[in-house]
């Protein structure tokens, strides 16, 4: 074992929440090829644990640590950049290293933003990070991105058992595992998305490496479900299909839940899904009105076809009793109170589970950014910003899009309202348990439980208006 000790963070958006949607398989990545090489390395989910400084300080303070990362996301920068001063208060002869999108994308400013950075990090750096660690030569590493993905390791969950990530959207779900089957995102041309700034690669991973992890994670690691957090599951390509096919044959049958696009489904793929234990589907529809459709460039053909595209998807996941959750942005730039009432009103009457609608947020980098950023409407400095009348892009306030963003979620998932979309869920949950036994897959949804005691007015005069937005999914190009 070496003389250094790492501690590699998550952070959580905000301090004292748990969000148990998704494993942070990045710093697991890192830990796990830094334990190989006889590193002793802790990885902290700080967005799942749900501590407050205190205890963080104190972690830190009894752990004796050479060296803490922590990953930057633009959302919860302040709070990454905090974690670090912290660390510097409690011993200065520690090295602090940063890493993530946010640096990526911000490399000429990093330091400038947090000065208590030691290192660096931009792009993926499991190539790298033993060296980084080991035998440092730079304080900021501009890296590429990984073309050949099939030689990296399947992440250690040891750091993270003890931890239940049991939450998709507004759902429970049981104990689950994430996966990513592919790095990158094979569309990139979302108008609304920052990860066209990024340039990042499509990339798969090896079929046989696959479900080399998916038996791990049954078989060893007894989780209940996987959700395949890929930017963009591809349901009706040949390299899934051959996947899945594998998975049948190895009598894996996780169930598992995956984001993908309305136009990437077809009726082999998501048979064969269903037979490899798949159960859910995430989608993000955004718009129905043709016009918002273009200017959020989500089509991949014509704009007055995204409906019945839509529509095909919904009805080959309910013919095959996938549980269907849809998501949908709320005001984006120009968008009208009609045109968002057009989307509301398809996703109350449309074969769909679950409805998520979000605000339209600016995300930095995205094309949408950067035409406000030349249209004057924004500046430079404002990296992630919910929209608002202010910019000259919206006739609404971020508070009324919030709102507005709320009451839909109420009306369309509301079981008093919708009483025929829960029998239909209810019967896709009947349809789905093993014969051999119930594997947990889905428990009653939050909305069941929490919707009818949720104001406007609470959430408004406690703050967390916005918060009940926030979300570290990316929803699906």
């Amino acid at each position: 074992m070496s003389e250094e000790k790492v501690l590699l963070i998550f952070p959580p958006s905000s301090w004292g929440q748990k969000n148990r949607f998704a494993q942070p398989l990045g710093i697991l990545m890192l830990a796990t090829i830094l334990k190989q090489e006889g590193i002793d390395v802790t990885a902290l989910d700080l967005s799942a644990e749900g501590w407050y400084p205190k205890k963080l300080a104190n972690f830190i303070t009894r752990g004796f640590f050479t060296h803490v990362g922590v990953t930057i996301l633009t959302r919860s920068r302040k709070i990454s950049y905090n974690i670090l001063e912290m660390v510097k208060r409690i011993n200065p002869n520690i090295t602090t290293l940063a890493g993530g999108p946010h640096v990526t994308q911000m490399k000429e400013t990093i330091f400038s933003e947090c000065s208590v950075i030691d290192i660096a990090v931009a792009g993926e750096a499991e190539l790298n990070i033993v060296d980084i660690i080991r035998k440092p030569t730079k304080k900021f590493y501009d890296l590429n991105y990984i073309e050949d993905i099939k030689s990296l390791p399947i992440p250690d969950r040891s750091f993270i058992r003890h931890i239940k990530y049991n939450r998709l959207q507004n759902i429970w779900i049981g104990d689950s595992a994430s996966m990513k089957w592919a790095r990158g995102c094979s569309w990139r041309r979302c108008r609304f998305c920052s990860r066209p700034a990024l340039d990042i690669n499509y990339r798969r991973r090896d079929p046989e490496e696959i479900i080399k992890e998916i038996t791990i994670i049954q078989n060893e690691l007894k989780y209940k479900n996987i959700i395949i957090i890929d930017d963009n599951f591809l349901i009706k390509s040949k390299y899934t299909k051959e996947i899945l096919r594998l998975k049948i044959k190895e009598g894996l049958d996780i169930p598992f839940w995956v984001l993908t696009r309305a136009d990437h489904i077809d009726e082999e793929g998501i048979s064969l899904m269903r037979r490899a234990g798949g159960v859910g589907i995430q989608i993000g529809l955004e718009s129905v009105v043709p016009r918002i459709v273009d200017m959020y460039q989500k089509a991949s053909g014509d704009s007055h076809q995204w409906h019945q595209t839509l529509a095909r998807a919904f009805e080959l996941a309910d013919k095959y009793q996938i549980v269907i959750i849809a998501s949908f942005i709320v005001g984006g730039p120009s968008e009208s109170a009609k045109e968002i009432q057009a989307t509301i009103d398809y996703c109350r009457t449309a074969k769909v589970d679950v409805v998520q609608p979000f605000p339209f947020r600016f995300a930095y980098g995205s094309e949408l950014w950067r035409e406000a950023i030349q249209k004057g409407q924004l500046n430079q400095g404002q990296y992630d910003t919910f929209n608002d009348k202010s910019y000259g892009t919206t006739v609404f306030s971020t508070e009324e899009l919030f709102k507005i963003a709320l009451e839909a979620q109420h009306l369309i998932n509301s079981p008093i309202l919708n009483l025929k979309r829960y029998v239909r869920l209810g019967r896709k949950l009947f349809k789905q348990m093993s014969p051999l036994g119930y594997r947990n897959v889905i428990r009653l949804p939050l909305l069941l439980r929490n919707f009818n005691k949720v104001r406007y007015s609470n959430l408004e005069k406690n703050g967390t208006l916005q918060k009940f937005f926030e979300n570290p999914y990316k929803a699906p190009a």
